[in-house]
C-alpha cells in the first residue's frame, strides 16, 4: 500500500515521513470525509422583525459569510518497531502543533488549520506477526476562514 502524495502537512507527505494516513476504523467507514466536506454554518444575517407581518423580511441580497468550523480528522500511524512508532508519533505531533498549518488532501483541497485538541487517547496497537506497530488518534482542527 503507498499512500505517498494523499496527505500533506506544511508539505511535508504525512505517509512517507510518520508512516501516518487518514484512516477508518471500519470497513466502508467515512468519517475523515464527512469531517473534511461538511460545510460551516452561516453567519447570522440581520433580520427585521415586524409583528405585523408574517415572517421576518431580509436583505435585498443577502450575502451569505461563512463561520469557522472545527473539523476533526482520524489518523493511523504506523512504525516497524514500538519505539519506531513512538518517535513518528512525537514527531508528527510536534508538527501538527506548530502553528497554523497548510493540510493538502488529494482529490479535495488544501485546508488551512490550526491545532485544538485531541478529543481522545491515542489507541496503540502491535499486528499479529510483531513487525507493525500501530497508534490511532484524532486530531481537532480549527479551520478560521473556511473556503468551499
Amino acid at each position: 500500500m503507498d499512500l505517498t502524495g494523499y496527505l500533506t502537512i506544511n508539505g511535508t507527505d504525512v505517509w512517507t515521513e510518520y508512516g501516518a494516513f487518514l484512516g477508518e476504523t471500519e470497513e466502508g467507514g467515512h468519517v475523515n470525509m464527512d469531517a473534511l466536506l461538511r460545510m460551516p454554518k452561516a453567519k447570522d444575517i440581520t433580520t427585521v422583525d415586524f409583528r405585523e407581518r408574517v415572517g421576518v423580511e431580509l436583505p435585498q441580497n443577502p450575502d451569505v459569510k461563512l463561520s469557522s468550523i472545527e473539523r476533526t480528522l482520524q489518523f493511523w500511524l504506523r512504525g516497524t518497531t514500538a519505539a519506531d512508532r513512538l518517535d513518528k508519533y512525537q514527531r508528527m505531533m510536534t508538527l501538527v502543533t506548530s502553528g497554523m498549518l497548510s493540510i493538502s488532501v488529494k482529490n479535495y483541497r488544501t485546508y488551512n488549520m490550526v491545532y485544538q485538541d485531541m478529543p481522545a487517547d491515542p489507541s496503540w496497537y502491535e499486528s499479529y506477526e510483531g513487525d507493525r506497530f500501530y497508534v490511532l488518534f484524532s486530531v481537532k482542527f480549527l479551520e478560521p476562514q473556511p473556503s468551499i
